[in-house]
């Protein structure tokens, strides 16, 4: 029974709503206490006053909280949700503009930019999870923090401590192909297999018409960028190769990575129109938080980032298997990928735990790409457990969007230059 449930980030623009979501299931939940840490007091402060008169007003069952330490929020949490951002905005320009100098996709997850985010947040997971040993050994470990495969990986490496990893891409990818097809109220249902951000989905059917059933010649839906629109473009045409299934969204990145590269040079970094949006974020905060009914109306994300995190504190309640899609270690859920690595499926989490489903497939043709970010998602783990240069430059040249131990020397020569302190392996 998860009573205490600790967000760590708790001073994130996201975390509203993730609030929101927690109080609009009311008692249903079980929940006692939610409480907040970060490092940037001041979010913690102002988003831990908004979430105490948001749960005032709407009558939650569990209070809000913050703490002014990790080890005095952990302390006795029976659920602890890891979304931090190591490195903050600042990092991750560096993270989206640094590949682009070799002609390599600027990203937050993947290629060289999803690495060096890792060497950031995973000694930070680790040192959250040697925390947890020490003051709640007996809690789980939800993992929202990217690159989410190769943090959930160097957590599950760890051992001591039960780790589910959570991302809620096959909604987001889900609910855009529904729009497309012009079905977005129908019922979606699904199998899925692969790593995080490199999964496919098969089995699709919209109600009771399978997707292999209609035609792809598709507009993107409405409201999508235009790196969202790329994206649901080459994933219409990698579906198209492959009747029947259809790619997460991020795979595009290494089908046509130099499409992805033009973009990014156009339009600049993703990371600058964010931090603009940041201080309407925390003053709409502010203005809440004073109100006695406060209205929660903007926040970072989409309502998918909340009812996931309710969706699993729900399923552990039950001891009927709810589906969901997670990153957990495969350990029998497919033969495409070893016993040991953590792999993204769809699955039953009951009280009782994870059940595996029965194996789907992946198209033939992707197999071989599958088992190369594989590979590198076990040499980035150790890279980022390490941090020697020796195991950066392999780990790096293991990843499908660089390739070679050349482009790999010459990507950390680079991030020694222009992340210092904020890559703390440099610091």
């Amino acid at each position: 029974m998860i009573k205490e449930f600790v967000i760590l980030g708790g001073g994130s623009a996201y975390t509203p709503g993730l609030l929101q979501a927690l109080i609009k299931q009311g008692a249903a939940l079980g929940l006692e206490r939610v409480r907040l840490y970060d490092t940037n007091a001041e979010h913690l402060a102002l988003v831990g006053r908004l979430g105490q008169a948001m749960a005032r007003a709407d009558g939650a069952s569990f209070k809000v909280e913050t703490a002014d330490s990790l080890a005095a929020a952990l302390t006795g949490a029976d659920a602890v949700l890891n979304s931090t951002r190591p490195g903050g905005f600042e990092a991750r320009r560096i993270d989206e503009t640094l590949p682009l100098a070799l002609g390599i996709p600027g990203q937050e997850t993947v290629g060289p930019g999803g690495f060096f985010f890792a060497l950031r947040s995973v000694p930070e997971a680790l040192l959250v999870a040697d925390t947890m040993a020490e003051v709640a050994p007996q809690a789980l470990f939800l993992n929202y923090t990217n690159p989410s495969n190769i943090v959930t990986q160097a957590l599950v490496d760890r051992g001591g401590l039960r780790v589910l990893g959570l991302c809620d891409q096959s909604d987001e990818d889900l609910h855009d192909l529904a729009r497309a097809l012009g079905r977005p109220d129908e019922t979606i249902s699904f199998r899925c297999i692969g790593l995080n951000h490199a999964t496919w989905y098969s089995d699709l059917r919209f109600g009771n018409t399978p997707l292999a059933g209609m035609p792809l010649d598709l507009e993107a839906p409405p409201g999508l960028n235009e790196e969202h629109r790329l994206r649901f473009e080459l994933s219409q045409a990698m579906a198209r190769e492959a009747p029947g299934y259809w790619p997460n969204s991020y795979l595009p990145y290494y089908i046509a990575p130099e499409r992805f590269v033009s973009l990014s040079l156009a339009q600049g970094p993703r990371s600058d129109a964010i931090v603009a949006q940041l201080p309407a974020y925390y003053a709409h905060f502010r203005e809440e938080a004073e109100r006695d009914l406060p209205e929660l109306r903007h926040h970072r994300g989409t309502a998918g980032f909340g009812d996931l995190a309710v969706m699993v504190i729900q399923a552990l309640k039950r001891q009927a298997g709810s589906p969901l899609v997670l990153n957990t270690e495969n350990q029998g859920s497919t033969s495409l990928f070893a016993p040991t690595t953590v792999v993204e499926a769809q699955g039953k989490l009951s009280a009782s735990g994870w059940e595996s489903m029965p194996e789907p497939g992946v198209p033939a043709n992707h197999v071989d790409l599958l088992h190369r970010l594989e590979n590198y998602q076990h040499l980035a783990v150790e890279a980022a457990r390490t941090g020697e240069g020796a195991a950066i430059v392999r780990a790096l040249a293991a990843n499908p969007l660089v390739g070679s131990e050349a482009k790999a020397a010459a990507l950390w020569k680079l991030a020694r230059t222009q992340y210092g302190a904020l890559l703390p392996r440099l610091a």
